[in-house]
């Protein structure tokens, strides 16, 4: 009797190592169930994540927003029909999208949270990630682990996996480059682009910016290359791989710093006080409601008030383990702080220790992938 797997997923962070790192596993495991990701309206989404979860490895159907949404109310149509087994798993988005599935299908819910919450009372079989029973561990920590440190120093530059991101970061980010190039010629950097972003993005994003009161640098995009102005040439790559070739960086929030974390690289997170920092309930709607910018701007300062820790290892952690440095009029801070690391290794080694340290052990994408099964063999009987 055929088995239906149904994910509910978004944003790029969630997609790349939640559901891309649980898939391939399930398809290990059981190489009959059919897997379909069905990816809810969300705030943090790129708007990308359908291309991108179309070539992870285990998923045989994915749903735009939505394609998902239309199929709620009987609207759309299924690749295929609906197995009379199956199971419903919370791997991002709203939690309530996963309940409302359930309750449609008529199958059990099940969903990963980090850790025990409000929502995840209202599931059939909540497992979570660092605190709580039935506890699996951080997914994250299996999508990258720590490699041998480059000889010469190497700035990786994670301008962010949404376009909009990328008009607040990018020209921002070549600029300090640019001072760096100055202070530390021994210094080498990266762009490490998200999957989720296209050449065409990054070129909108250096002819574009937003303006927040700070310069921004012009370069030509090419094919592995940014090309400055000054005739800088920052090479590029995709990200998603090995980070071996990195040994500092500098990001965006967002499931970079927990990856980055995983892989002992010592990173700044940058912040800007006027910039939308993404979020749900009603301050994620307005962001995207057509208002003034001057409506938005108190929501953006009060939000950035509240906040304690942006990066994830440092919420973990509940110290500030990675810089999370607020630019508001000068990007100079940046420029200090990966000087400083740059004239002192020890500073830096013992930051990746830490880093390594917050993050758990791996093995945690292996242990859902069983966890599920189980659930999924138990629950259909």
């Amino acid at each position: 009797m055929s088995f239906d797997l149904w994910i509910t997923s978004n944003s790029p962070g969630e997609v790349s190592t939640w559901v891309g790192g649980v898939t391939p596993k399930l398809a290990q495991l059981k190489p009959d169930w059919r897997v379909r990701l069905a990816l809810v309206p969300c705030p943090y989404a790129s708007g990308a994540e359908k291309r991108v979860a179309q070539q992870l490895e285990g998923v045989h159907e994915v749903l735009s927003p939505w394609e998902t949404t239309r199929w709620y109310f009987g609207l759309g149509k299924l690749g295929w029909p609906r197995a009379p087994r199956g199971l419903v798993m919370f791997l991002g988005g709203d939690p309530w999208h996963a309940l409302l599935l359930g309750k449609k299908l008529g199958y059990p819910v099940a969903g990963y949270f980090e850790k025990p919450n409000w929502w995840s009372r209202f599931f059939d079989h909540p497992v979570f990630g660092y605190a709580g029973e039935p506890r699996v561990g951080n997914l994250m920590v299996d999508r990258v682990s720590a490699g041998e440190i480059p000889q010469r120093p190497v700035l990786g530059l994670f301008a962010g996996s949404r376009p909009w991101q990328l008009r607040l970061t990018l020209g921002r980010y070549l600029l300090v480059a640019q001072e760096l190039r100055k202070r530390c010629p021994e210094l080498d950097f990266l762009l490490v682009q998200s999957p989720f972003v296209q050449d065409a993005d990054l070129r909108k994003a250096l002819d574009r910016p937003f303006n927040l009161g700070l310069p921004s640098a012009r370069a030509r995009v090419e094919a592995d290359r940014l090309v400055l102005d000054d005739g800088l040439e920052i090479p590029k790559r995709m990200g998603g791989g090995p980070m071996s070739d990195l040994s500092l960086a500098m990001t965006v929030p967002g499931t970079n710093t927990a990856e980055l974390a995983c892989a002992g690289i010592p990173f700044v997170v940058t912040l800007h006080p006027l910039a939308f920092l993404g979020g749900g309930g009603l301050p994620g709607i307005i962001e995207r409601l057509p208002l003034p910018s001057a409506w938005k701007i108190p929501l953006r300062r009060r939000k950035l008030r509240r906040l304690r820790f942006t990066a994830l290892p440092n919420q973990v952690a509940g110290e500030a383990i990675a810089p999370e440095i607020i630019v508001s009029s000068s990007l100079d801070p940046l420029a200090d702080q990966i000087q400083r690391w740059v004239e002192d290794p020890d500073e830096v080694a013992r930051i990746r220790q830490q880093l390594q340290g917050v993050m758990g052990q791996p093995g945690a994408t292996t242990r859902l992938a069983e966890w599920i099964v189980g659930i999924g063999n138990a629950a259909n009987r």
